[in-house]
Protein backbone atom coordinates (compact mmCIF):
# COMPACT_ATOMS: atom_id res chain seq x y z
CA UNK A 1 0.00 0.00 0.00
CA UNK A 2 1.31 3.44 -0.95
CA UNK A 3 0.58 6.54 1.12
CA UNK A 4 0.88 9.93 -0.56
CA UNK A 5 1.09 13.09 1.53
CA UNK A 6 -0.20 16.29 -0.05
CA UNK A 7 1.50 19.43 1.34
CA UNK A 8 -0.98 22.35 1.44
CA UNK A 9 -0.40 25.74 -0.13
CA UNK A 10 -1.61 27.54 2.98
CA UNK A 11 -1.52 26.65 6.67
CA UNK A 12 -4.14 23.92 6.31
CA UNK A 13 -3.61 20.31 7.30
CA UNK A 14 -1.77 17.81 5.12
CA UNK A 15 -3.92 15.23 3.36
CA UNK A 16 -2.98 11.56 3.17
CA UNK A 17 -4.20 9.36 0.32
CA UNK A 18 -3.66 5.59 0.22
CA UNK A 19 -3.80 3.16 -2.68
CA UNK A 20 -2.24 0.03 -4.11
CA UNK A 21 -0.64 2.22 -6.80
CA UNK A 22 -0.98 5.64 -8.40
CA UNK A 23 -0.45 6.96 -11.91
CA UNK A 24 0.44 10.46 -13.11
CA UNK A 25 -1.12 10.66 -16.56
CA UNK A 26 -0.39 12.77 -19.62
CA UNK A 27 -3.57 14.78 -18.93
CA UNK A 28 -1.97 15.96 -15.65
CA UNK A 29 -4.20 13.87 -13.43
CA UNK A 30 -3.18 11.59 -10.60
CA UNK A 31 -5.25 8.42 -10.71
CA UNK A 32 -5.60 5.51 -8.30
CA UNK A 33 -6.28 1.79 -8.84
CA UNK A 34 -9.91 2.34 -9.85
CA UNK A 35 -8.78 4.90 -12.48
CA UNK A 36 -10.70 7.63 -10.63
CA UNK A 37 -9.05 11.06 -10.54
CA UNK A 38 -7.41 11.60 -7.15
CA UNK A 39 -5.87 15.01 -7.95
CA UNK A 40 -5.07 17.35 -10.86
CA UNK A 41 -1.89 19.24 -11.58
CA UNK A 42 -2.82 22.78 -12.65
CA UNK A 43 -0.72 25.95 -12.77
CA UNK A 44 2.11 24.36 -10.79
CA UNK A 45 -0.11 23.05 -7.97
CA UNK A 46 -1.84 19.80 -7.12
CA UNK A 47 -5.59 20.26 -6.70
CA UNK A 48 -7.23 17.75 -4.41
CA UNK A 49 -10.90 18.59 -4.12
CA UNK A 50 -11.09 22.37 -3.83
CA UNK A 51 -7.75 22.71 -2.05
CA UNK A 52 -4.38 23.42 -3.61
CA UNK A 53 -1.14 21.71 -2.61
CA UNK A 54 2.47 22.56 -3.45
CA UNK A 55 3.69 18.98 -3.62
CA UNK A 56 2.97 15.38 -2.94
CA UNK A 57 5.39 13.11 -1.13
CA UNK A 58 5.86 9.42 -0.51
CA UNK A 59 8.22 8.18 2.17
CA UNK A 60 8.05 4.43 1.61
CA UNK A 61 9.94 2.29 -0.90
CA UNK A 62 8.40 3.05 -4.30
CA UNK A 63 9.28 1.98 -7.81
CA UNK A 64 8.53 4.14 -10.82
CA UNK A 65 7.36 2.72 -14.12
CA UNK A 66 7.71 5.53 -16.63
CA UNK A 67 6.80 5.91 -20.26
CA UNK A 68 9.31 8.00 -22.16
CA UNK A 69 8.39 10.43 -24.92
CA UNK A 70 9.37 7.81 -27.53
CA UNK A 71 6.99 5.21 -26.03
CA UNK A 72 9.51 3.07 -24.13
CA UNK A 73 8.60 1.80 -20.66
CA UNK A 74 11.26 1.74 -17.97
CA UNK A 75 11.13 0.60 -14.34
CA UNK A 76 13.39 2.46 -11.92
CA UNK A 77 13.87 2.41 -8.17
CA UNK A 78 13.08 1.64 -5.49
CA UNK A 79 13.22 5.11 -3.99
CA UNK A 80 12.77 5.58 -0.25
CA UNK A 81 11.59 9.16 -0.52
CA UNK A 82 9.81 10.87 -3.43
CA UNK A 83 8.69 14.45 -3.86
CA UNK A 84 6.58 15.53 -6.81
CA UNK A 85 6.56 19.32 -7.18
CA UNK A 86 6.91 21.96 -9.87
CA UNK A 87 6.22 19.42 -12.64
CA UNK A 88 9.18 17.25 -11.61
CA UNK A 89 9.98 14.22 -9.46
CA UNK A 90 12.82 14.14 -6.92
CA UNK A 91 14.28 11.54 -4.57
CA UNK A 92 16.34 12.80 -1.63
CA UNK A 93 16.81 16.10 -3.47
CA UNK A 94 18.04 14.47 -6.70
CA UNK A 95 16.11 15.20 -9.90
CA UNK A 96 14.67 12.03 -11.48
CA UNK A 97 12.47 13.36 -14.28
CA UNK A 98 9.53 15.55 -15.23
CA UNK A 99 5.84 14.86 -15.75
CA UNK A 100 4.93 18.27 -17.18
CA UNK A 101 6.36 20.12 -20.19
CA UNK A 102 7.62 23.55 -19.21
CA UNK A 103 8.68 22.46 -15.74
CA UNK A 104 11.38 24.70 -14.30
CA UNK A 105 13.34 21.56 -13.47
CA UNK A 106 13.38 19.92 -16.91
CA UNK A 107 16.93 19.40 -18.04
CA UNK A 108 17.56 19.89 -21.77
CA UNK A 109 19.05 16.40 -22.13
CA UNK A 110 16.03 14.65 -20.58
CA UNK A 111 12.55 14.19 -21.93
CA UNK A 112 9.21 14.54 -20.19
CA UNK A 113 7.67 11.27 -19.07
CA UNK A 114 4.17 10.87 -20.48
CA UNK A 115 3.01 8.49 -17.77
CA UNK A 116 4.44 7.64 -14.36
CA UNK A 117 3.19 4.80 -12.18
CA UNK A 118 4.11 4.69 -8.50
CA UNK A 119 4.31 1.04 -7.47
CA UNK A 120 5.11 -0.68 -4.19
CA UNK A 121 6.34 -3.77 -6.05
CA UNK A 122 7.41 -4.61 -9.61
Amino acid sequence: MITLTFRPLSSESMILVRGAYFRICVDRTLRGPDNAVTARYTDGLWELGRKQHTMLECSAAVYLRVMTSDGRRECIGPYECLKVAGGAIFSNGAYLGAHTPGSLHVHPETDVWSEISLLSDI
